[in-house]
């Protein structure tokens, strides 16, 4: 069997844990300088949790939140997802696991601009092999469930800054994943519709979704039940809000 495939990998942490990070650390190589992101940082967050990392310009939260979401892959140390190591994962592996357990919402949408709504929310399930009438049916619910059903033929040009991002999160969850991660969600947004975006966030908690956020706004962090403070790549500090 081949190396870091999901059945055979080592699973070794808690089974209500759907993410854990073991001194996790990232260096990049700027020319002859090595620019030390992520200096030994351990994390636990349970199934169903919700969880904010905040921290100052250039303290590595975007970072952790990129590795955490294997989108980027540490230096050195270990990370878990459902228990399972992803160390030892190719490429294509951890491509696997973003498509199938994690979502994730960032703070310009990166909607496509000729697409619309629906077809923006239906794109990733293209890939997962979902038939046309299934993709078509689910897109619509997923509008319905983030209250955007109305908008679902207009392209993102017609749209307000939080209705693109409804829909980005909408398309985030396409897939039926546990995690989503959502990277400054609210900083391209008024502060009403910060607020609404992370009150459908939370909402999507309570469904039973893990929602991971970076935010640099207080108001918009203390919705997690715990917020951690990252600073020069180690956790400063843990607050439990709720």
């Amino acid at each position: 069997m081949a190396r870091g495939r999901l059945g055979n990998s080592c699973r070794v942490s808690s089974m209500d844990e759907v993410i854990r990070v073991e001194d996790l650390r990232k260096t990049y190589l700027m020319g002859e300088y090595e620019l030390e992101v992520l200096r030994g940082i351990d994390l636990a967050v349970k199934k169903g949790d919700t969880l904010s990392i905040m921290g100052p310009s250039g303290s590595g939260k975007s970072t952790l939140i990129q590795i955490m979401g294997c989108l980027d892959i540490p230096t050195s140390g270990k990370l878990y997802i459902d228990g399972v190591d992803t160390s030892t994962m190719n490429s294509d592996q951890l491509a696997a696991i973003r498509s199938k357990k994690i979502g994730f919402v960032f703070q310009f949408f990166y909607l496509i601009p000729t697409l619309s709504s629906q077809d923006n929310v239906e794109l990733p399930m293209v890939f997962n092999g979902l038939s046309h009438e299934e993709r078509h049916k689910k897109a619509y619910e997923l509008l319905e469930l983030v209250g955007l059903a109305e908008r679902a033929d207009h392209r993102p040009s017609e749209l307000s800054g939080g209705e693109r991002q409804r829909v980005a999160i909408a398309r985030a969850l396409a897939n039926d994943p546990q995690i989503i991660f959502a990277d400054e969600p609210t900083g391209n947004l008024d502060s009403k519709s910060g607020q609404e975006i992370v009150h459908l966030l939370m909402k999507l908690n309570t469904k039973g979704y893990t929602i991971i956020m970076v935010s640099h706004d207080f108001e918009i962090a203390r919705h997690a039940r715990r917020i951690i403070y990252v600073k020069d790549g180690l956790i400063e500090k843990t607050e439990v809000v709720k």
